[in-house]
């Protein structure tokens, strides 16, 4: 049995903060003390784990690749749905996209850092705002600012001079602006974590290069630095109290033959993923009994844990440009996301941004469709399907119509997706087999009159450019699809609405901290990177001076 002072499982924005923070302070003012981060995943960046399952390192030292290929795009994410399959068409459902690996959503994300609203703060339910006291974009202005800082924030460019190619948006994102002004809609250039990129695209898929900035080029590389152990392939299974903390069994995967561990940490930090750590914890209730209780429901089914989970409003579409716009989409070249449009944010709560989705995604019928829907103006879940032929078939996913319409798809398709503040409809819950499941089981009203306002949207900027928007995955067999989940295990000002409190500590258990995506208690309408690292900030910086807690060094006396 090994023996940690502080673990932290999972790397992603949360954890990868945390395991900077708390390694770099252990090793100036508490040296002898040990930090572990454990990853299910393997670790691509080649740096942190020589025992690292993985093909060999590529020319510029890791791991990653920029290719298609299901083994290699199952080994830097993974895909949680419900018990009746991932994409099973014709059925309601969830799917959610979540990073594996060192860098967790780091590794998938488009490097997209939009600071949340300060309306988001303000949301309510019931009558109660469900962000802690003291959450704020004025509060968490300052460490966004570290944030940015660490991540190599830039904000992107139309056209300048003196701007570098690299800082420049994409010949799609003119093509998407110049749509949003035939409706009246203005497009602005994003802010990406990036720096001196060689623009070469392909950024979701793992890259390979050093300017789009995941977590292995910032925050675990500062943790690394800082002396904190680094476990690749190590999946915690169960989760236990101890007389000394939390015992975790662990199944370590890195000797091709899986051997099962027993670990024990004084301080326990998950950071796991907003899907992976509520599993995690929807899990471990048996042994949280009583007095110890991880739901504020202590007799019972969960009320509050994997309860309320948010899709952040994720919505995606993909449609054609008329063929006489005189603009090539060329949406596979450059970055994959580089502006959007905050016009419909004041009336409906959402934003649009143009995007990059490889051919394969669509032609699967993975969220969206390359085929016209039955009716254009349709709206809601499972409100229409592929438009008919002459002999009242639907129109096929094959033959030499599609294959022309595939041919088009880099000079004149357009994907575009839709970010919005949902009712965090969505749960987490284990299915027969024990296995980490979610369900979307209904949409709100609200959540679908913002939707079907999005996709209102985007139907009218397609056909302001002489073109068409293609049938969704939603409006045809109504699942939801997002690669932003959010909640599941919230934080909240009292034991009666939470999971952890303001500092990301379990309420009734001393030393076990929550610090991912599971604690944003409601949808941002934004891309939620930034915003989870900077809660991760304050979270590690009140952990480390005892600001409002007990502090790290009096934890492990």
């Amino acid at each position: 049995m090994a023996e940690v002072d502080v673990l932290i499982v999972g790397s992603g924005f949360g954890g990868a903060v945390m395991a900077s923070r708390i390694g770099q302070h252990v090793r100036d003012a508490l040296p002898g003390r040990t930090v572990m981060v454990l990853d299910k995943g393997n670790d691509n960046s080649g740096r942190f784990d020589p025992m690292s399952l993985g093909g060999p390192l590529n020319e510029q030292g890791n791991r990653f690749r920029h290719t298609l290929d299901p083994n290699y795009l199952q080994d830097i994410g993974e895909v949680f749905t419900d018990r009746d399959g991932t994409f099973r068409a014709g059925r309601p459902s969830m799917n959610v996209v979540a990073g594996k690996g060192f860098g967790g959503g780091s590794l998938l994300y488009d490097a997209v850092s939009l600071r949340n609203p300060a309306s988001s703060f303000e949301l309510t339910r019931d009558g109660r705002r469900l962000w802690p006291t003291g959450y704020t974009r004025a509060s968490l202005n300052p460490h966004y600012d570290v944030c940015d800082a660490e991540l190599k924030v830039k904000q992107m460019a139309w056209t300048d001079a003196e701007v570098p190619h690299w800082q420049l948006c994409t010949k799609r994102d003119f093509v998407f602006a110049e749509g949003c002004r035939r409706i009246g809609a203005t497009a602005m250039p994003l802010k990406l974590a990036d720096d001196k990129d060689t623009n070469e695209g392909w950024w979701n898929q793992g890259q390979r290069f050093e300017g789009r900035q995941d977590l292995t080029k910032n925050y675990l590389s500062d943790a690394f630095d800082a002396g904190v152990l680094f476990h690749s392939g190590c999946e915690v299974t169960d989760i236990v109290p101890t007389d000394r903390g939390y015992g975790l069994t662990v199944v370590d995967r890195r000797g091709g033959t899986p051997k099962q561990d027993f670990i024990e940490a004084r301080i326990l930090i998950l950071g796991a993923g907003c899907i992976a750590t509520t599993g995690l914890l929807l899990n471990a209730l048996p042994a949280f009994a009583g007095e110890r209780g991880l739901d504020p429901n202590l007799d019972g089914p969960p009320i509050v844990l994997g309860r309320r989970l948010s899709a952040n409003g994720d919505y995606g579409a993909m449609g054609m440009v008329g063929p006489d716009y005189e603009l090539d989409v060329e949406g596979h070249k450059g970055k994959p996301m580089s502006s959007f449009t905050p016009s419909f944010w004041k009336e409906h709560r959402f934003i649009l941004i143009p995007f990059y989705a490889a051919p394969m995604y669509p032609a699967l019928g993975q969220f969206t469709t390359l085929l016209p829907p039955e009716d254009p103006h349709a709206l809601g879940r499972a409100s229409t399907g592929p438009k008919r032929q002459s002999d009242g078939r639907p129109v096929p996913s094959w033959g030499r119509g599609y294959k022309e319409r595939l041919s088009l798809f880099s000079r004149r398709m357009m994907t575009m997706g839709c970010l919005a503040v949902d009712d965090s409809e969505g749960a987490v819950e284990l299915g027969p087999d024990g296995r980490t499941e979610v369900r979307w089981r209904e949409t709100s009203a609200q959540t679908e009159a913002r939707w079907s306002a999005a996709v209102d949207a985007m139907r009218r900027i397609y056909e302001a450019l002489g073109g068409e928007l293609f049938l969704d995955g939603y409006r045809f067999d109504g699942a939801v699809n997002t690669s932003h989940p959010l909640g599941g295990a919230p934080m909240s000002d009292d034991a009666d609405h939470g999971i952890v409190d303001p500092n990301g500590e379990a309420f009734r258990n001393r030393n076990l901290f929550v610090v991912d995506g599971s604690v944003i208690p409601a949808a941002l309408g934004v891309n939620p990177s930034l915003t989870i690292a900077a809660v991760a900030e304050v979270m590690a910086q009140r952990l480390i001076s005892g600001d409002g807690t007990e502090p790290l060094t009096s934890r492990l006396a």
